[in-house]
Order: structure tokens, then sequence, then C-alpha cells
């Protein structure tokens, strides 16, 4: 009987721990994986390859979502329901970069240019509750200035990040002890005129990539 019960707990340890080694880090990789093995399960397309980086191209599609009414309206006891209508889904470049030891960072950029300044502040703010939603915690803000006055709302004038006064980002406990996760509101690089990114960066704990590499990604994305 005792061996019975001792062979039960060993199988129930052996696949808890399966499933936690089998749990994904960044939608469906995982940190150490090569080249190859990221291309086997990424389902998004594919548009370049180079030595250290995959890049995909991941949504611009629309998404159903209700909008819910102010008002029940009834006819002749039938309750309506909130229209589903189609909502516009922006498209965003994946990159997945590797180091020595395989996979080392996840970046999703914000590709296509949005209306004005306050349109980024927006999303910004959405894929903050999003993100927060995501890792269970609160993000810490963190204003970056560039030889500016240092403003006592970094939140209140997007147009000056959009002219490269300064930067947002905001930073999250590291999830599930192996992955930093920053989201990173800045001024477009190589523009013709001002204009605002994106860019969600996931960076292994234990595998990081070149420092200078990753350095580059924040600065140009």
């Amino acid at each position: 009987m005792r061996t019975r019960a001792l062979l039960f707990l060993t199988t129930i340890l052996f696949t808890t721990a399966c499933s936690i080694w089998d749990k994904p880090d960044v939608r469906e990789a995982k940190w150490g994986m090569s080249k190859e093995q990221v291309k086997k399960v990424e389902t998004a397309e594919l548009i370049k390859e180079g030595d250290n980086i995959l890049t995909y191209r991941i949504g611009g599609e629309p998404v159903p979502m209700e909008i819910e009414s102010a008002e029940v309206v009834e006819y002749e006891g039938e309750e309506v329901t909130p229209p589903v209508v189609s909502s516009i889904e922006y498209e965003y470049d994946l990159l997945y970069v590797f180091g020595d030891k395989g996979l080392g960072m996840v970046v999703i950029h914000l590709r296509e240019p949005l209306d004005g300044p306050d349109a980024y502040l927006e999303l910004f703010k959405v894929r903050t509750n999003k993100l927060t939603k995501e890792i269970g915690e609160p993000a810490k803000g963190v204003a970056s200035y560039k030889n500016h006055e240092v403003k006592a709302n970094p939140y209140e004038d997007p147009a000056a990040i959009c002219r490269g006064e300064h930067g947002l980002q905001h930073i999250w406990p590291t999830k599930d002890k192996k992955t930093n996760v920053s989201l990173e509101l800045d001024s477009k690089k190589f523009s013709a005129e001002p204009k605002c990114t994106i860019s969600i960066f996931y960076e292994s704990v234990e595998i990081p990539v070149d420092q200078e590499l990753s350095d580059q990604l924040h600065d140009l994305l």
C-alpha cells in the first residue's frame, strides 16, 4: 500500500514538473529555444530572418467586440442586445532575439502610425492595463529625459514625447522570476516629422542577449 502511494505521489510530482517546464514564456516560445524551434511554434507570418533576429507580423485583423448600450430598449417584451462590431486591431512587428544560449528577448513593436500624440498615449494606457492584468502586479512608471526640463506630470503632454523631449517606460516585477517586462512610449527615430512609437520588451533573466544588441533595440524601437 505504501509503495502504491509513493508511486502515485511521484507521478503527480513528475506531471506537475513537466507542466511547469512546458509552460511557454512568451506566446508559445520558451527561453533558450533555437531559431528553428521558434519557427516551429510561431504561427504568425515570418517577414525577415537575420543572424540574431526573427521578425514576424501580427495583428491587423478586425476584432469582434460588443458595444454596451446606455439603456436597454424593449420591443414587444423582447430585450434588444447590444450590437457586435469590429474594432481596429493595430499591426505589430514581433521580434524574437537570440544570443549565444538561444532565445533571450521578445519585442512587440507598433508598426503603423496613429492619428496623433493623444492616440499613442491612449494605446500606451490600454497596453499597460492589459499587461497589469496578465502579470497580476501594477507597473512602475519611469520617465527618461534628454537634456530637457523635467515635467511634474510626464503624462500631460504626449506631443513632447513624440518630439523626443522625453520617453515613458512602465516596468513590471519579474514575471515568474524568469522574465523582465517593460512597455515603452518614445519618439520614432529617423522620422521626417515628430511621431511616437510603442514597444513591449520581454527579456529573459537567466538567458540575456548581448547587452549591446539589447541597448540598440531599446534605443531604436
